[in-house]
């Protein structure tokens, strides 16, 4: 069995390591944390990031972690946050290695370390892993972290799901082995400068913004029926630290997520009204393989950590439109 450290929570700061820590999620984590007094190591290969964060307790490390065992340095860490991996469609569509690397082979390298160190893991997941479970069911239907997956396999798009899946089945293995983990599966994280290092693959927030600001027509893609839940990112930030610092036994899977759907047709009129630019939108073809609907069952994230999204998608839309609007 692996040693489980005794966590020292409230007195002198916790020893972090987080992987892609320099991207969206990631800088957004090492600044709670800092906040809180931790220390913080962040390793990251800056494929759609760059380091924006400078603190006398954060040190980082340029390189990938599938070599972590290899590149990292002597740094005993007590949690290891796994957020390393692409999550834009455009980009691992065209090159699937940056979500199958990450998640399978990193996943691997990340557990095998947090043995070596008696680290908890917590590994960024996604409601992608449950595919278009819910496509003919009606919308608001909430994902349960016990429902199955339906996901179609060898498509352009199937690479992220199924290396997510594999990830968490990594992280099951190393937890039944002793080793204190969980697996979050995150809904649709949004905030400002969301993919700001990379220009033409972001994102339906990203590129309602980019239209928003050039005056032309939203993108969407497909007939934007589609149903997603959008989570401003200090709540799940909130989420992450209070799995941080949580004690065992802790849950393998947990939903992360705002239980508000919207369709991409209206989340085009919510941001054109919030910016009050009514530019209206561009129909594109649709993305292949998209699940239509994805809603989350929070009940386990509200009794486990006592967490509910405290932003509803209005006051994120209006935050993200106040932060990034040009005049």
């Amino acid at each position: 069995m692996i040693p489980i450290p005794i966590y020292n929570w409230v007195g002198e700061g916790m020893r972090v390591l987080v992987t892609g820590g320099d991207g969206f999620i990631g800088r957004h984590l090492a600044l709670a944390l800092l906040k809180r007094g931790d220390y913080i190591h962040i390793i990251d290969n800056h494929i759609t990031s760059s380091p924006s964060i400078e603190h006398y307790r954060l040190t980082r490390t340029e390189g990938d972690v599938c070599d972590l065992g290899r590149v990292l340095p002597d740094w005993d860490a007590d949690v290891i946050v796994h957020l390393a991996s692409v999550a834009i469609p455009k980009l691992y569509m065209d090159r699937p290695e940056t979500v199958i690397l990450p998640n399978v082979f990193g996943t691997m390298r990340v557990c095998e370390y947090a043995e070596r160190c008696g680290a908890r893991v917590i590994f960024s997941s996604t409601s992608e892993v449950y595919g278009s479970l819910l496509d003919q069911e009606p919308i608001g239907t909430p994902l349960r972290e016990s429902d199955l997956s339906l996901s179609e396999m060898l498509t352009p798009r199937s690479p992220y799901s199924m290396s997510k899946k594999m990830g968490e089945e990594i992280v099951s293995h190393h937890i039944r082995r002793g080793l204190s983990g969980c697996s979050v599966r995150l809904f649709n994280v949004i905030g400002p400068e969301m993919d700001s290092e990379v220009s033409g693959y972001g994102r339906v927030v990203p590129n309602f913004m980019a239209a928003l600001n050039e005056s032309v027509p939203l993108p969407i893609y497909g007939k934007g029926n589609q149903t997603r839940s959008f989570l401003w990112i200090s709540d799940a930030i909130d989420a992450l630290v209070k799995l941080i610092i949580s004690h065992d036994p802790m849950p393998e899977v947990i939903n992360i997520g705002n239980p508000e759907p919207v369709t991409i047709s209206s989340l085009a009129d919510r941001f054109q009204i919030a910016a009050s630019r009514p530019v209206g939108v561009t129909f594109l073809p649709e993305i292949p393989h998209e699940p239509k609907h994805r809603c989350p069952d929070i009940s386990l994230a509200e009794s486990f950590l006592d967490w509910t999204p405290k932003r509803s998608l209005d006051d994120a839309i209006r935050m993200i439109v106040e932060g990034e609007v040009m005049d």
